[in-house]
C-alpha cells in the first residue's frame, strides 16, 4: 500500500513540474490556468496519505477520514481541474472571451478555501468548518456559473452541440453544493441517505457527466479537422436536435435528484428513462466521431 501511494505521488511530482516547465516555456501566459492546476496538485498530495492510511488499517480517532480523503480527491483533485479549465476551455468553446476575469480571482479563492475547509471539517471533526467549506464551494460554483452564462449568452449562433451539454452541465454543479451545504448547516455531519444520494446524482450525472461527455464531443470534432486537413469540416450545430438532447439530459438528472431528495419513487423509473436516453444518444454522436477518426483518417506517426 505504501509503495503504491509513493508510486503516486512520484507521478504527481512529475506531473507539477511538467505544468511548472510548460507554464516557463509558454509562448503565452496564462497564469490562472496552472495555478488550478497545481492547487489541484497540492489537494491531492494529500489525498494520497490519507488514502494509505485507510487502506492501511490506521486507527483516526480524529474525526471521518473518509470523507475528507473523498473531498481531497474529488473536491480538490477533480474538481479543481475541471473548474479551473472551464474558465479557459468554456470560453473557447463558444468563441468568447472570459466576460469577467476578476470573478476567476474570486473563484479560485472560494474553492480552494472551501475544499481546505471542508477537509479539516470531516478530518477533525469540525462542524463549522464543515459548514463553511461547503459555503465556500458554493461561491466557486457561483462565480464560475456567471461566466459560463455570460459566455453562453455572447456566443455566436447556432450553438454547437458541445457547447451546449457543457454549459447544461454547470447549474448542477451550484444545486449540488447548495444542498450540501444546506444539509451541513442544519447538522453539520456527513450527508447520509437521501441528501447523499441526490448530491451524488447532480454531481456525478449531471456536472462530471454533461461535462466530459460535451468536452468529448468537441475534442473529437476538433481531432478531426485537425487531422483531416483542410478536406474536413467540423460537424454542422443541428439546433433543434441538439436543444432536444440538451434538454432531455437536464430534465432526466432534474428528475432523478428530485425522486431521490423529495422521496417521488413514482418518478424514479422514468426519470431513469429520460436519462438512459440522452446519455445513449450523446454516446452514440461521440461513437460515430470517434469511428470518423479511425476509419476515415490515416494516423501520423
Amino acid at each position: 500500500i505504501w509503495v503504491a501511494a509513493a508510486l503516486l505521488l512520484c507521478g504527481l511530482a512529475l506531473w507539477t513540474a511538467a505544468i511548472v516547465t510548460l507554464r516557463r516555456n509558454s509562448l503565452r501566459s496564462f497564469p490562472w490556468a496552472t495555478r488550478w492546476y497545481l492547487a489541484a496538485t497540492a489537494f491531492f498530495s494529500i489525498g494520497i496519505p490519507a488514502g494509505a492510511l485507510m487502506a492501511s488499517g490506521v486507527p483516526w480517532p480524529h474525526g471521518d477520514l473518509l470523507s475528507a480523503h473523498m473531498v481531497l480527491n474529488l473536491a480538490g483533485w477533480l474538481g479543481a481541474t475541471i473548474v479551473g479549465t472551464l474558465h479557459t476551455f468554456y470560453p473557447s468553446l463558444t468563441q468568447t472571451r472570459l466576460r469577467y476575469p476578476r470573478l476567476q480571482i474570486a473563484a479560485f479563492a472560494a474553492w480552494t478555501s472551501g475544499v481546505a475547509m471542508l477537509a479539516t471539517g470531516y478530518g477533525l471533526a469540525v462542524a463549522p468548518a464543515t459548514v463553511a467549506g461547503w459555503l465556500g464551494l458554493c461561491l466557486g460554483a457561483l462565480a464560475l456559473l456567471v461566466n459560463v452564462t455570460a459566455s453562453l449568452l455572447a456566443a455566436p449562433r447556432p450553438l454547437s452541440f458541445a457547447a451546449r451539454v457543457v454549459g447544461a452541465a454547470q447549474p448542477f454543479l451550484l444545486a449540488a453544493v447548495a444542498l450540501a451545504a444546506a444539509a451541513a448547516i442544519g447538522d453539520g455531519a456527513t450527508l447520509t441517505g437521501s441528501t447523499r444520494a441526490t448530491v451524488g446524482t447532480l454531481l456525478v450525472t449531471g456536472w462530471i457527466g454533461l461535462t466530459v461527455l460535451g468536452s468529448l464531443l468537441h475534442l473529437l470534432a476538433v481531432l478531426i479537422r485537425v487531422r483531416g486537413g483542410l478536406g474536413a469540416t467540423m460537424p454542422a450545430p443541428n439546433p433543434r436536435h441538439d436543444a432536444a438532447v440538451t434538454t432531455l439530459a437536464m430534465a432526466g438528472i432534474a428528475a432523478s435528484a428530485l425522486s431521490q431528495g423529495a422521496g417521488l419513487d413514482g418518478w424514479r423509473a422514468p426519470a431513469a428513462a429520460l436519462l438512459l436516453a440522452a446519455y445513449l444518444i450523446l454516446a452514440a454522436r461521440i461513437t460515430t466521431l470517434a469511428g470518423r477518426i479511425l476509419l476515415h483518417i490515416r494516423p501520423s506517426v
